[in-house]
């Protein structure tokens, strides 16, 4: 027994021992773990108070590692990512802090900030009441709930709430400036006033609550007063150069250039060394000024200060294309693309130089590198948006613009833009949604209320359009489409003198305008003043002597009244003259092998053009006349050859583009291409009725019918007596599906002419409508 009890006790022994070490082992291993995580949080105590925030991230890492339950590291580190602009990894430590314990009313405060800054109104409002739940005078919870009622649409309960904050708090100043800005957005800027004046007590040195008072001031009319608290905000937060800067926006607003300059320079003055932006501040009012060498100068001491940096560069690349420099634009911004290929803004500017030279599809090739770097950025898919309609796909072009609008509902462009997409397409209610918005935005703006008078005789609404028309007039009497809008509705209304009227106001106001004299002239022809017709061409030919469009487009049209005399040699001879003077335009070609192709004298007139084609080989009219003569002769094929001789000599010129475009559609060609050149033509001659024609009639094959109906209802505007046009209008109408405005314009046509081209079909289609 003995001997069992030694051995016993010797086992005792060693497991006690065994026990001891391991107490102490795991006494010793807690305590490095403890060491381990306050020296890491020290450390990134540390980096945080030298703003190291990366290495601060990487220690506050660490001590989660060691202790996921420590909610306070998760904060810290979440306040480091937000510091960082990191917010999902903010949002996730947070998210943490609160998992490791829910009673950490900081964590639920940043989580429900974040919440509302996402929209997420329902997720934010249960953050707000469960921390008022637990602390219900906790001033910025109070804050929170203010900001969820805002996104509810309750102003009335967010000032209450806002006013309660301020009773417990009067000096917090976020609660004082917020409770500024609700009452200002309630309509009531006294009150406004008196917060914005309680927050500069709490914090003088802070310039929001200065600049918004000054608005408040500005607002009233009360500019000495609205200045002057720029200037106290300047006392009171220092001369630096962020405030400056706002003074000297609020000069340049009040179009006090030579104190505006001033304060810029003063701001570039107080700069701190290596810093930059109030010399590209500078540069940018030199910009809008005019003044392209002096913003220049500016970016270029920018350059010298940061050398190479990209977002200077950018800049001044913008600067170069916005002043029509090209070239310089694309130099720099390729300086930029081979050292930074992804670099956003300088792609973004890429592609707008691009789109310039029509090169959609590079243009688009950047624009979705942009918008996948950068997906909320509303300009690229702006850009995009013309992009694809540049290529000929309106409906990728509508998703794009809508995008963009979506994103920065303040997009005007890009809703006028849709509008007409819209008005086009004739779909009232969603040309009316980008209209009434562009409205909000720009009440004044000619061109927004030129599309709500647009609107309106889609409507069918001409007394509302006329009202509109008037009223853009009465505010800008120098706005000549106005004018042409009203004498439409006036002519429309059988107010032929009226109409004849505002038509020569339009004239008056803008020579070059020559739609209006083609609309004067239209009206003396059609009730046969054709001296009166015949004067007022002579009589506008002084007026644009040196303009050689307007020119051509007069020739044309005495051309035009001399074939409504039935006066053939002197009808030849003004279109010969219009297309000596002004080759570009397609219609003086028309209109004389149509002559040709009455008097069969198709092989003596192709002759003339082949003798003269011979002396100058590069005489696109030359071409453009024997191709148009083989069209009226039936010989397509060679037409063809020629239109394509002329766009090896100039690849956009539009009336070889238009004739080939409609030569490939009436002849089964490729329909593509075809739509490709009807685009080029559109693009060089976009008033042209024939081009616009042509465009619809291949848009009309291609089964798009409503794009067709557009650019025939945009034809018909320009002229309303082409019985072809209106063949087209009634096929795509009756495509659609309106049997009823078909049959309108079928009957409208044969009216007009009843043995045009296509004029049997017309009556084959009327009789199976009509039975």
């Amino acid at each position: 027994m003995r001997k069992d009890t030694k051995y016993s006790r010797f086992f005792l022994g060693l497991v006690w021992m065994a026990v001891v070490s391991c107490a102490l082992f795991f006494a010793s291993g807690c305590a490095s773990k403890e060491e381990k995580k306050a020296k890491h949080f020290e450390r990134a105590k540390e980096y945080i108070a030298k703003n190291e925030l990366k290495k601060a991230v990487i220690e506050l890492k660490n001590v989660v590692q060691l202790d996921p339950k420590d909610d306070a590291a998760y904060v810290e580190l979440g306040e480091a990512h937000l510091k960082l602009k990191e917010p999902r990894e903010a949002f996730q430590a947070y998210t943490r802090a609160v998992s490791a314990n829910p009673d950490n009313l900081k964590a639920q405060l940043k989580l429900g900030q974040m919440l509302l800054l996402g929209r997420q109104t329902d997720e934010a409002k249960k953050k707000a009441e469960l921390i008022l739940a637990k602390t219900p005078d906790n001033v910025e919870a109070l804050s929170l709930l203010s900001g969820v009622q805002v996104q509810e649409r309750d102003l009335d309960g967010a000032i209450k709430t806002l006013e309660k904050a301020a009773s417990l708090n009067p000096k917090h100043f976020n609660t004082q400036l917020s409770l500024g800005r609700l009452l200002l957005l309630k309509g009531e800027p006294s009150k406004a006033e008196q917060a914005y004046l309680r927050a500069i007590e709490v914090d003088p040195s802070s310039g929001v609550p200065y600049i918004e008072l000054s608005r408040i001031y500005a607002g009233k009319g009360e500019w000495e007063k609205a200045e002057g608290e720029l200037k106290k905000m300047i006392q009171a937060a220092g001369s630096t150069y962020e405030t400056l800067h706002v003074l000297a926006l609020f000069y340049e607003s009040r179009k006090n250039y030579e104190l505006a300059e001033k304060t810029y320079l003063q701001a570039v003055e107080a700069a701190p060394q290596g810093d930059v932006t109030p010399l590209m501040n500078l540069a940018g009012y030199y910009a809008r000024m005019k003044s392209y060498d002096r913003a220049l100068e500016a970016m270029h001491k920018a350059a010298d200060i940061k050398k190479d940096d990209p977002n200077v560069l950018v800049n001044m690349a913008e600067l170069h294309f916005d002043f029509n420099k090209v070239k310089e634009a694309e130099g720099t911004i390729d300086k930029v693309l081979e050292k930074e290929k992804g670099h956003v803004d300088a792609n973004l500017l890429k592609a707008r130089i691009l789109l310039a030279r029509r090169d959609f599809g590079n243009a688009l090739e950047r624009l979705d590198l942009v918008v996948r770097e950068s997906p909320r950025n509303a300009m690229a898919h702006y850009f995009r948006g013309l992009s694809h309609m540049g290529k000929g796909d309106p409906k990728m072009g509508q998703q794009d613009l809508l995008k963009a609008v979506e994103l920065n509902p303040g997009l005007l462009e890009a809703r006028l833009i849709l509008a007409e997409l819209y008005l086009n397409e004739r779909n009232a209610d969603l040309a009316r949604q980008q209209i009434d918005a562009s409205v909000k935005i720009a009440p004044r703006n000619n061109r927004v209320l030129m599309h709500q008078g647009s609107l309106k005789v889609l409507e069918r609404d001409l007394k509302g359009a006329e009202e509109i028309y008037g009223r853009i007039i009465q505010a800008d009497a120098d706005y000549t489409p106005a004018y042409i809008q009203l004498g439409l509705i006036y002519n429309l209304t059988n107010r032929q003198p009226d109409a004849l009227k505002t038509f020569n106001k339009a004239l008056e106001l803008n020579p070059n305008q020559t739609e209006a004299l083609a609309l004067v002239v239209g009206l003396h022809v059609r009730e046969k003043k054709f001296d009166e017709a015949m004067k007022a061409c002579e009589d506008h030919k002084k007026k644009v002597a040196d303009s050689p469009a307007s020119l051509a487009l007069i020739e044309y049209l005495e051309g035009n009244i001399f074939l409504a005399k039935q006066d053939s040699k002197a009808a030849q001879d003004r279109f010969k003259k219009a297309i000596e003077i002004e080759p570009n335009n397609p219609a003086p070609y028309v209109a004389l092998a149509e002559i040709y192709a009455r008097e069969k004298r198709f092989d003596e007139a192709i002759k003339e053009y082949e003798s003269v084609i011979a002396k100058n080989p590069k005489y696109l009219a030359g071409y453009m006349a024997i191709g148009t003569i083989y069209d009226l002769k039936g010989d397509g094929r060679k037409a063809e050859t020629y239109y394509r001789q002329a766009l090896e000599i100039k690849r956009d010129f539009g009336p070889a583009a238009n004739n080939l475009a409609w030569n490939l559609a009436e002849r089964g060609g490729n329909i593509d291409e075809a739509l490709t050149y009807a685009q080029i033509a559109k693009e060089q001659l976009p008033n042209s009725s024939a081009v616009m024609d042509t465009l619809g009639y291949i848009y009309y094959l291609k089964g798009s019918y409503l794009n067709a109906i557009a650019e025939f209802q945009d034809s018909l505007a320009r002229d309303p007596g082409n019985a072809v046009i209106h063949y087209h209008m009634g096929l795509a109408k009756y495509k659609n599906n309106d049997k009823t405005k078909a049959k309108e314009h079928l009957e409208k046509a044969l009216q007009l002419d009843p043995n045009f081209k296509g004029a049997e079909e017309a009556r084959k289609l009327l009789k199976e409508i009509t039975q």
